[in-house]
């Protein structure tokens, strides 16, 4: 009786042991695309070269060679055209689904030349533009039909894309805002409170934010004027000064209050960053009534980039500690919020196949 026991106590330790494995093989492999065709693209914008790549799904009928184009347009900081191999469990999702993905280093990082941080907002879409173009002249893309995945401060950048005459067919904002200087309270107000400061501290804290943002606006706030006002414990280098300043005013309300292309807003409902509630209300607001396809979704229990909160929860990367970075490894397009791929990817792919009907339809070809 006891060795039964044991033998199925084996067993059943056994199949958990093979299953974990299976899993964590899994997840490991949403990190190799190799098994898609891909090429490398470069492009030139303003005088410099931009790089990235094109990997395509795979295509069972030879025949279907315009595959819905996903172009992935980064948040803030010095991302290459992976984000560090953070973007490869989404990008493995997409293509599964059929889709081809395009995505860039931005100028100075990786293969590119430039300097993103020279950049506004609307020479980052100009940019984005570019590259759609850029992507389009592949012979297997030329009449497919083509959209912006863009990640939050790329919240700023697709509503400029997608003002009449929109530079594509669909536009996904994940963890998107609406005004910067807000958005910028909201991300001060989330790091007081994870600190444990009481409600005085903050909301002091929260008047000399506003105050100082003012300054951001004000043309003839210098970096020296900057360096003397203290405002920052660990003053931001002159570049990154230049390039708050230059888009501190960013609001996206005219670009939305023009839209009338099919428009899917994500914000995780944990989102440490943005403020989530207040701005679906915005893009509610602004543009349910555009297009019936538009959409605006919290999804619960996610962060910021729609990632589990109960692991991934951080407000910057370099804040995730060794073990959260492994589990993600492990983890690959799981380690997303559950509903949350599923919900991009149906999206897009009924998009796509809107716009196919469309430019096939007998009053778009006379």
């Amino acid at each position: 009786m006891k060795a039964t026991k044991a033998l199925a106590w084996a067993g059943a330790v056994s199949i958990a042991v093979l299953a974990g494995v299976f899993l964590i093989f899994q997840g490991l492999q949403d990190f190799d695309l190799s098994e898609y065709e891909s090429r490398p693209i470069a492009f030139s914008f303003d005088g410099h070269s931009v790089a990235g790549t094109l990997h395509l799904p795979h295509l069972q009928d030879p025949g279907h060679v315009n595959p819905p184009l996903v172009l992935i347009v980064h948040g803030d900081g010095p991302a290459d055209r992976y984000s560090g191999g953070g973007y490869m469990p989404l990008i493995s999702r997409l293509l599964d689904s059929g889709l081809a993905v395009y995505s860039w280093d931005k100028p100075g990082v990786g293969e590119s030349q430039g300097n993103w941080l020279s950049f506004s907002m609307e020479e980052r879409a100009r940019l984005a533009a570019t590259a759609l173009a850029a992507a389009k002249e592949q012979p297997e893309l030329k009449t497919s039909p083509a959209g912006f995945l863009g990640f939050s401060q790329a919240g700023w950048v697709l509503p400029i894309l997608a003002e009449e005459p929109a530079q594509g067919d669909f536009f996904v904002i994940v963890g998107g805002a609406v005004n910067w200087l807000r958005q910028a309270g909201y991300y001060t107000r989330r790091r007081l409170e994870l600190a444990g400061a009481d409600s005085k501290t903050i909301d002091k804290a929260l008047a000399q934010d506003a105050k100082d943002g003012q300054k951001f606006l004000d043309r003839n706030f210098s970096y020296q004027d900057y360096l003397d006002s203290g405002m920052d414990r660990v003053p931001m280098p002159e570049d990154r000064f230049a390039f708050a300043r230059r888009n501190a005013a960013s609001d996206s309300t005219a670009s939305l209050a023009h839209i009338s292309s099919p428009v899917l807003t994500l914000h995780g409902a944990e989102d440490l960053n943005v403020d989530p509630h207040f701005n679906i209300g915005i893009y509610r607001k602004m543009l349910t009534d555009n297009n019936p396809a538009n959409r605006f979704v919290i999804v619960p229990e996610a962060t910021h980039a729609l990632l589990r909160a109960e692991a991934f929860n951080y407000q910057l990367e370099g804040q995730m500690p060794s073990w959260s970075k492994a589990l993600f490894m492990v983890l690959g397009r799981r380690a997303y919020a559950p509903g949350a791929l599923d919900t991009i990817t149906i999206w897009i792919k009924e998009q796509a196949s809107s716009a196919n009907s469309l430019s096939t339809s007998p009053d778009r070809s006379n």
